[in-house]
């Protein structure tokens, strides 16, 4: 990848303030395994907004997604569908709602 590209996904808008409180914000919490406990069934599943999603994560926007993948926002919709996730597209985005929304064919 192209160094400008990296730089663009790694980076953060202005002096990176908002990037610096969430890494803080994060670093305030620790995940602790947990050993011994019967895990034969699992349920990651919550509720956003009314609509069930298998995981509690989502795909967050980013901005002109075709720099970094030749479909861009389409296949970052349809990996989200595919993990039972949502996406929230970008006001940036290199494609429109409705062939965003086409390609997810999910939640």
């Amino acid at each position: 990848m192209p160094a400008a590209m990296f730089h663009y996904i790694d980076g953060a808008a202005g002096d990176e303030w908002t990037m610096r409180q969430n890494t803080e914000a994060f670093d305030q919490y620790e995940l602790v395994p947990r050993v011994l406990v019967d895990v034969s069934e699992i349920d990651l599943s919550t509720t956003v907004f009314g609509q069930r999603i298998d995981m509690p994560y989502f795909c967050a926007p980013t901005a002109m997604s075709r720099l970094f993948h030749h479909d861009g926002e389409n296949a970052v919709a349809r990996a989200a569908a595919r993990a039972g996730t949502l996406y929230c597209l970008s006001s940036i985005a290199t494609t429109s709602i409705e062939d965003a929304a086409a390609a997810a064919n999910g939640p």
